[in-house]
């Protein structure tokens, strides 16, 4: 959680040092490698030169080798005030002749190399020695034999060396680092300018202001900022529509409202039982009529898609809603004297959907069908698979009422708007709803006309869900 918290400065710089300290540390051990490999030539020719010089000196007198030690091989051998030397002369066999006894001998595997000299890394005394060694003939008049020199040196003095190349060339490492590093912050310093004063542009405004942001910035924030501006256009839509509505729904309460107000005034104020009893029973139709006008509301505003934005759908079936629904409309139906049925499938149909509003476009469509027919009409809920594609399936609703007149067609679906102003008790909330509900889940509304030009067909066609 820290890193992802962490700023994005700190995170490029940790992801550039990360590599350059990898790098650097890889540097180092090659440096290493080089340093121990530079010391130990130096130091190995020292060791042959001193062997070489103790060789020269040996000799076959009676058969016996014997060896006279000069003094400028001992004044190399001891040239090194750190390190300590020791030296060893024995036959072909391994018979010791002179100097050290106890020395490592040569390994096996490079004993076929002796016709060369040879290095080697041991341990003399609890203590790490180089050891350089080399075989010659030595001759008499009668016979040759053939011998070994081998010359040891402690390596601190090669270790010291290596560890001042190894440091020198840390520190050197160090500072590119730490130049790196200070390189880095500022350039990365630098390229975020542009997104500091995004953010301060963006902090000098007022919360109405929604303009898109036509700052330049870097290509890489270009979509970001793209997003931004997509974002804050649907909300300067969404606060329009709400405003919108707010003030129509404001507009559409304040009549009904009043007039509750001014019944209550006239009921106080009424002496005469049967009047008392009239002015209640219209209180009570304007109460049922404002009640009606709340419910719409909050069902346009549930309906409309800011206000379930971020509601999931899931899998309903329309043909158990349609039927429970349609049986649930019938009560009304017959209190108004009208026919309602229900033709179509008898099984499932899958769709993607929320089932709440499913409902509730369904609702209204039977209840402005019911609310617009005179008694004696009959309305009818159809569903069925669309003609000719049975990857969608068709809701319909059709009555035998006064229909809608062309004019009044392309404005139905408006907020607010009614085809009159006559005794009906709706509040032009209804087929808005519908037109929303259907806008959410990816279909229209259709308005048709039946053959026999009587009444109103309203239509809403669903894509029906796989069964995977």
């Amino acid at each position: 959680m820290k890193w992802r918290n962490a700023s994005l400065r700190r995170r490029l710089l940790i992801w550039l040092l990360i590599p350059l300290l990898l790098i650097s540390s890889l540097m180092l051990f090659e440096v290493r490698s080089n340093a121990v490999h530079s010391a130990n030539q130096a130091f190995d020719r020292a060791l042959l030169s001193s062997a070489l010089a103790i060789a020269d000196r040996v000799v076959l007198i009676g058969g016996q080798i014997e060896v006279d030690v000069p003094y400028v091989a001992l004044e190399m051998l001891t040239s090194s005030a750190q390190d300590r030397v020791f030296y060893q002369v024995s036959t072909a066999q391994g018979e010791f002749i002179t100097g050290y006894e106890e020395l490592p001998p040569v390994p096996e595997k490079l004993m076929p190399l002796l016709e060369e000299p040879v290095f080697y890394d041991a341990e003399y005394n609890g203590e790490r020695v180089r050891i350089g060694a080399l075989s010659r003939y030595v001759a008499s008049a009668r016979m040759a034999t053939r011998f070994h020199v081998l010359v040891a040196e402690t390596t601190g003095t090669r270790e010291s060396l290596s560890e001042d190349i190894l440091a020198r060339a840390a520190v050197r490492q160090f500072g590119l680092i730490l130049i790196a590093a200070l390189i880095v912050w500022f350039g990365i310093g630098q390229g975020l300018k542009p997104l500091a004063r995004l953010e301060e542009a963006l902090n000098r405004r007022s919360p109405s202001d929604l303009r898109p942001i036509l700052h330049d910035v870097p290509t890489e924030v270009r979509h970001l900022v793209g997003a931004i501006n997509h974002l804050l256009k649907r909300l300067e839509n969404t606060l329009s529509t709400m405003q919108r509505f707010t003030a129509d729904a404001a507009h559409q309460l304040r009549t009904p409202l009043a007039a509750l107000r001014t019944q209550a005034e006239l009921g106080l104020r009424e002496k005469d039982p049967e009047k008392l009893h009239d002015v209640m029973e219209k209180l009570a139709a304007s109460t049922r009529q404002t009640s009606h006008l709340a419910n719409q509301l909050l069902a346009s505003a549930r309906s409309a898609p800011e206000g379930l934005a971020g509601r999931p759908f899931v899998r309903i079936d329309l043909g158990e809603i349609t039927r429970a629904v349609t049986g649930s409309k019938v009560p009304e139906a017959l209190e108004r004297g009208i026919d309602l049925g229900y033709e179509g499938i008898d099984g499932a149909a899958p769709i993607m959907g929320d089932a709440t509003l499913i409902e509730e476009l369904l609702k209204n469509l039977i209840h402005n069908a019911l609310t617009y027919c005179p008694e004696g009409s009959s309305v009818t809920v159809r569903l069925m698979p669309e003609a000719g594609n049975t990857a969608f399936i068709k809701l319909v609703v059709e009555d035998d009422g006064p229909g809608i007149a062309l004019e009044h067609r392309k404005h139905v679906f408006e907020r607010f708007y009614r085809v009159s102003d006559g005794g009906e008790d709706g509040c032009g909330l209804g087929l808005s709803i519908v037109r929303e509900i259907a806008l959410r889940h990816d279909t229209r509304i259709g308005l048709d006309e039946p053959e026999n030009h009587s009444g109103a067909i309203f239509s809403v066609r669903f894509r029906l869900a796989s069964d995977q």
